[in-house]
């Protein structure tokens, strides 16, 4: 159990700019997207990734999708504002967020070549980066009101004015004078990751890893070691495997004695219950930024590949650059898989197929 500050509320739109869905280009004259380098399909295996790139240089961005299976890789939604995508588990269609003038950051659904886009989640205030149930048949987002600090997770099909809209969680303010306590949402900024067996999982404000059962009530956490005041850990993005036995998730070391730069990144995994906390992979933090130096969302990210044996995360080399690494499950196998200079790549995201 974690004791939080009280944070500000900031809408991230302004720090971009105002758009629409239809025409949020990131310039007046849109640059060309390139085609994605060449990449090692056999580190994947089978299924789909996909990704967001943030073209340092000549400032480009766009959604990569890359089908092992196939051998082929291609993007879409260049130079828009499509944060935060998540295939769906069949591959067919991403959900994402981007900005609509009425409700701010909302949630989009469109099948991966960008086409059919429907606009499918409208709460008063910005809604998070989505995530899929395990079935498919739901897109699970944390959104809020603008009368309280906290936010919840809420569930539905991916569709437009869904009947069957969930609350998943039931966090409330703490009273006058309180302190905000783990678990709980604050920030509409994170993910909730959803295991084929209802568990939720998510990580509270960055200093622990929380799972709640299937009716919202706490189940497990896990908190990382804080006795080295110096070196500061914090956690991101946890995701279930695909048979809902294990939790990965991203943790990160950075150095008060330098503002807080990255000193090591780390790929955990847990068991559903919280326990065994093992460290599959670890990677230099190359002194950048902690959290990402780029505005947007998933600046730390990781998913699994369908077999259950694989994953997928993105690796800072510095505070504007970054790469996609892959790792076996029992820390074997540790390699790069994009590699082009000068990008930052995150929001990664897989599929069965």
């Amino acid at each position: 159990m974690t004791t939080l500050r009280l944070p500000s509320l900031f809408l991230l739109g302004a720090l971009l700019g105002c758009g629409s869905h239809d025409s949020p280009g990131i310039t007046d004259t849109p640059p060309e997207v390139p085609a994605l380098e060449p990449v090692s399909f056999a580190l994947l295996g089978s299924g789909k990734i996909a990704f967001e790139r943030i073209g340092g240089g000549v400032g480009y961005q766009a959604i990569y999708v890359v089908d092992a299976t196939a051998g082929r890789s291609t993007h879409s939604f260049d130079n828009t504002i499509a944060w935060g995508p998540a295939l769906s588990p069949d591959g067919r269609l991403l959900a994402y967020t981007s900005y609509n003038t009425a409700t701010l950051y909302d949630v989009w659904v469109a099948n991966v070549d960008g086409t059919g886009a429907q606009h499918v989640t409208n709460f008063p205030r910005q809604e998070g980066p989505p995530t899929w149930t395990a079935d498919g048949a739901r897109i699970v987002v944390v959104a809020g009101n603008f009368t309280t600090f906290v936010t919840n997770a809420f569930s539905q099909s991916p569709v437009p004015n869904p009947a069957n809209l969930t609350q998943l969680t039931h966090f409330a303010d703490p009273p006058p004078g309180g302190q905000f306590v783990c678990p709980t949402l604050i920030n509409n900024d994170l993910t909730v990751s959803s295991s084929s067996q209802g568990l939720l999982a998510f990580a509270c404000q960055g200093m622990e890893i929380d799972i709640l059962a299937p009716d919202g009530s706490p189940s497990a956490s896990y908190v990382p070691s804080r006795s080295d005041r110096r070196h500061w850990p914090l956690v991101f993005s946890p995701k279930w495997s695909p048979d809902g036995t294990r939790l990965a998730f991203i943790e990160t070391i950075s150095d008060s004695a330098t503002n807080y730069s990255l000193v090591a990144v780390t790929v955990k995994v847990i068991n559903a219950d919280g326990t065994n906390a093992t460290t599959i992979a670890s990677a230099p933090g190359s002194n950048a930024q902690d959290g990402g130096g780029w505005f947007g969302l998933n600046n730390f990210s990781l998913c699994w590949m369908p077999d259950g044996l694989t994953l997928v995360f993105n690796v800072p080399e510095s505070t504007l650059v970054g790469h996609l690494w892959v790792v076996r499950s029992d820390g074997s196998g540790l390699a790069q898989l994009t590699s082009a200079p000068g990008v930052w790549d995150r929001s990664v995201s897989c599929s069965r197929s």
